[in-house]
């Protein structure tokens, strides 16, 4: 168990009961409620450990006062526990006997005296149906008036009077299937469910609009890592009856459990917080853009391609070559020297290769990526913004079938 205050709810152990009174008292009358938690705590505490049932009675008795639903039979028994000095060896040997006989007296005073109307006990966080069918195509309402176009990584160019444009019009998901965790110990069916859709391209005026054997996944480019076309919500039909949704069709899911992996990618169509909103996420992955590549006659001026070739000096990770963490100042020293040789090296063959008179192209992919640098019969080089840029593999091959073809 572990303590860190002498009050009654001041450890793990009353913490964790707490979320099973509620799944106990929200589920079943007060008398069944204490019959499922007895059996439970029984199985998993041994009374004589005066520590671990402390923890749970003195948290129960307190729950089912706040909630006004506490017994005369419980009441008593927690009476006689602090009465008895029930427990209170552990903390005469910690030292803080006294802070906690103060609380335990505020606690007996509490719980004998007269206790509100009994509260209807609710567990807001979980979300135990499972809404749509797998496989089911939905159109949902994008809500863009009031909120502001807020582009996440990379900064899609969407102007604000387009984004506000959007307002009413849909996007398609569809369900691919649920993902369930089981949540209680008193009550070992009651799951907490995460619903998993994929979304795809495209923004529609109305869902009759919609061709449901030609849509193509989206991807969604506010991720960090990669490109993941699917996201996690939580399975409550509240958020989607707010955006209108029209269940417009029925295929075989175009998304599996494999594909995702480990990686969870949540959305919450209800956020409209100050740095996103699921409209700007929404508007900026099913938006199709397309691979530019525009001659640039200016070349690549000085501080641009110090940038780019620091960059590409990370993402090949030239820092960790020799020393994966230094844990001297002298492995910091050296593993800085490293990086600024390789720089330097970098920056110098790019430098030659540029001044030798090379084609300039400047990648854009919704915005400016970086640079294609091109010396005829020779393999095109690219150089990208950041160091773990997740469009790599899709702007290589594009620009090498362009430019080396």
């Amino acid at each position: 168990m572990g303590t860190w205050s002498a009050s009654i709810t001041g450890n793990d152990t009353a913490l964790d009961m707490i979320e099973e009174y509620k799944v106990a008292f929200s589920y079943f009358d007060v008398a069944t409620g204490l019959e499922k938690l007895d059996r439970f705590v029984r199985t998993n505490f041994d009374e004589s450990d005066e520590d671990e049932w402390c923890s749970y009675f003195y948290s129960l008795a307190d729950f089912m006062w706040k909630n006004g639903i506490l017994t005369d039979e419980i009441r008593d028994k927690a009476v006689q526990m602090v009465d008895s000095d029930f427990g209170m060896e552990t903390w005469r040997e910690a030292g803080s006997e006294k802070q906690r006989r103060k609380e335990l007296a505020k606690f007996r005073e509490r719980i004998t005296s007269p206790q509100c109307a009994p509260k209807k006990i609710k567990i807001s966080h979980i979300h135990p149906d499972d809404i749509f069918e797998d496989g089911e195509v939905i159109a949902i309402q994008l809500k863009t008036s009031g909120k502001k176009y807020m582009p996440n990584y990379p900064c899609d160019p969407i102007p604000d009077e387009e984004f506000l444009s959007y307002d009413n019009k849909y996007v398609i998901i569809q369900k691919a299937y649920s993902k369930e965790q089981h949540f209680s110990g008193v009550m070992p069916e009651l799951c907490d469910r995460t619903a998993v859709f994929v979304l795809f391209k495209g923004i529609y005026d109305s869902p009759e609009d919609v061709d449901i054997t030609k849509l193509e996944k989206a991807d969604f480019k506010c991720d960090d890592s990669v490109l993941v076309s699917f996201f996690e919500h939580e399975s409550s039909l509240f958020h989607f009856k707010k955006r209108g949704y029209k269940i417009i069709g029925k295929i075989e899911p175009k998304f599996t459990r494999a594909e995702e992996g480990v990686m969870a990618h949540f959305l919450n169509l209800g956020d409209n917080g100050f740095s996103s909103n699921p409209d700007s996420r929404l508007i900026a992955a099913v938006i199709d853009y397309d691979i530019e590549l525009r001659e640039c006659g200016e070349g690549i001026d000085e501080e641009d391609l110090a940038d780019l070739v620091s960059a590409e000096v990370l993402r090949k990770r030239e820092y960790e070559k020799g020393l994966k963490t230094p844990r001297t100042k002298e492995d910091f020293l050296e593993r800085r020297s490293r990086i600024k040789k390789a720089e330097e090296e970098q920056y110098a063959a790019y430098r030659a290769i540029l001044d030798s008179g090379a084609k300039v192209y400047e990648i854009h992919y919704a915005y400016p990526l970086g640079y294609a640098i091109k010396v005829p019969n020779e393999p095109v080089k690219i150089l990208l913004e950041g160091t773990t840029y997740k469009y790599w593999d899709i702007v290589e091959k594009y620009v090498r079938e362009q430019l080396d073809s």
